[in-house]
């Protein structure tokens, strides 16, 4: 499957309430958040991440499929 048609089926099925398609969306982007936290310090990347999280979740909300 083309990865880009597999992104907006996520996003679709997210949108649509589908925890599990949230929770895939967020593992995908997972590599991407670590290699981001590895430019702060260890004490703060915990708060960071979930701070990352939010904001990632909130865009993911928003965002108008078209």
């Amino acid at each position: 499957m083309n990865t880009s048609y597999e992104m907006y089926d996520l996003l679709t099925e997210a949108k649509s309430g589908s925890q599990t398609a949230v929770l895939e969306i967020i593992q995908k982007f997972e590599p991407k958040i670590k290699k981001s936290l590895r430019q702060t310090n260890n004490q703060n990347r915990e708060d960071l991440r979930q701070e990352l999280i939010t904001k990632f979740l909130e865009v993911l909300y928003s965002y108008e499929i078209k």
